[in-house]
């Protein structure tokens, strides 16, 4: 969740052309039991972002399973409670300004915003956004996936649950604050970031998503509590041959949960995979 499919908020827009050879970046890991093919996910889009590359395609075609963070075709949700301190009382005099001026571009009753946690504030305006720019949830790259798996009869995994998930953001220094900050401070730079977003994504530019992650980080505790300690736990879970036995693996995850050095990729190649990349990059024609 969350900063797996935020870079200065985790909505995309339509897009920049992509080159007719580019393609998202998909990744191969076998320890001679297991095959992993990985892909990531952007949690919204439309028709544009599809077909998905040829070659992760045919590797679906001889697929055990279909793995995602959490299977969010479960529609039972969790019920939960707003656990303080609450935006309203975390926000000094300008920002909270600023906020109303957000929720007001996007039709939001800034009270809405006012009396939920941050964290919770922050995922109502992204989802206001994608709606206002007629983006879809379920043309998310994992929505479209696990539909396509269920329609198959395909075993559906999940690495986390969308309890735990919410619980995590709870446990979040300040209610997620400086998530809500950083939407705040940027909020002008959102389009052109979100462009860039898309389109690297499109391109499989390695380069260009390592500069976007850097750029979408937050503190040091929330970045090892939304990306690190949540990789590891992942990584541990596929080493496990109990959990995942031999077999080929589809592997559907935030587009951040593959870059850096705490990136799934590489912490498979830690535990002894053979990792490596299948398809070709190409530098995006986008700054930010």
């Amino acid at each position: 969740m969350l900063k797996s499919f935020i870079s200065k908020l985790f909505i995309v827009l339509p897009f920049l052309a992509s080159s007719a050879f580019a393609e998202p970046m998909v990744w191969h890991a076998t320890d001679g039991h297991r095959q992993f093919t990985i892909l990531g996910s952007i949690h919204v889009g439309t028709q544009d972002m599809y077909p998905l590359p040829e070659i992760f395609l045919n590797h679906w075609q001889a697929a055990d399973g279909l793995i995602v963070e959490a299977n969010i075709l479960d529609t039972k949700m969790p019920s939960f409670t707003f656990n303080p301190p609450l935006t309203h009382a975390l926000l000094n005099e300008s920002d909270t300004q600023k906020l109303n001026q957000i929720a007001k571009q996007l039709k939001l009753a800034p009270n809405d915003l006012a009396y939920a946690p941050p964290w919770y504030s922050v995922m109502s305006i992204q989802l206001a956004l994608a709606y206002n720019l007629g983006l879809q949830t379920e043309l998310g790259v994992d929505y479209i996936l696990l539909e396509r798996a269920a329609n198959q009869s395909m075993p559906i995994h999940q690495l986390e649950s969308v309890a735990k998930q919410l619980d995590m953001m709870k446990k979040l220094p300040n209610n997620g604050l400086d998530m809500l900050l950083e939407t705040i401070h940027d909020w002008d730079e959102v389009d052109d970031q979100l462009d860039c977003l898309i389109a690297a994504w499109q391109d499989g530019d390695k380069e260009k998503l390592d500069r976007l992650f850097i750029a979408s980080s937050y503190s040091d505790e929330t970045d090892f509590m939304l990306i690190d300690q949540r990789n590891t736990n992942w990584v541990e879970q596929l080493s496990d041959m109990k959990k995942y036995p031999a077999g080929n693996y589809m592997l559907v995850v935030g587009a951040f949960h593959l870059i850096g050095k705490q990136g799934l990729p590489n912490l498979l190649k830690e535990k002894g995979f053979s990792v490596q990349l299948l398809t070709q990059t190409e530098k995006s024609q986008c700054e930010w």
